[in-house]
């Protein structure tokens, strides 16, 4: 962190001395002078980078963080898709039926979809809570679908897979209907 902190620094120091330049240059120069527009030109030029530059610097800044969300729910999804894929595979054993591969489905698409979730810079961290609940539920199912654990916790299943699929999905732009979202 302290890094691109120090990164930002410097590039905001080098912007600042490019409009600085600039600054003096046209002070230097007299209004009539035929360089005069194009030197003013560069100097609204370098005022403008330096302000794109800043609009970015909240996103530059939380870009670990989004990072480190995005590892945390791919690692969840890929361990609910390995726990999908070890449900699938238990009737072959005998110790379950058949039907529980319809679960298995259901657990994939969760995975699946959680999988290719990508975090926004802006809600990046509900992304964590989602892993977190993810994988409490590749936990609990296992110990559902071989009668460890009481039937009653399938709602906590269901409830879990629901509220990491809210918090993955991404969030429709500010000021559009429902309508425009569907």
């Amino acid at each position: 962190m302290a890094d691109i902190q120090h990164q930002i620094a410097d590039d905001v120091t080098d912007r600042q001395g490019n409009i600085s330049a600039r600054l003096e240059e046209l002070k230097a120069m007299p209004d009539d002078d035929p360089r005069y527009a194009a030197v003013f030109k560069h100097l609204v030029e370098a005022a403008d980078a330096l302000l794109t530059y800043e609009a970015q610097i909240p996103a530059r800044l939380e870009e670990p963080h989004r990072q480190t969300s995005e590892t945390t729910i791919r690692w969840a999804s890929w361990l609910h898709l390995a726990g999908a894929a070890a449900l699938a595979l238990a009737p072959f054993t005998g110790q379950i039926s058949w039907w529980w591969l319809i679960l298995a489905v259901i657990q994939a698409f969760f995975g699946v979809t959680a999988a290719s979730a990508d975090p926004a810079p802006e809600t990046h961290s509900r992304f964590r809570y989602a892993a977190g609940i993810l994988t409490v539920v590749t936990l609990l199912v296992p110990l559902l679908v071989f009668d460890v654990l009481t039937g009653w916790l399938w709602l906590a299943a269901a409830a879990g897979w629901i509220t990491s699929f809210a918090l993955t999905v991404p969030d429709a732009p500010a000021g559009t209907s429902r309508k425009e979202r569907a």
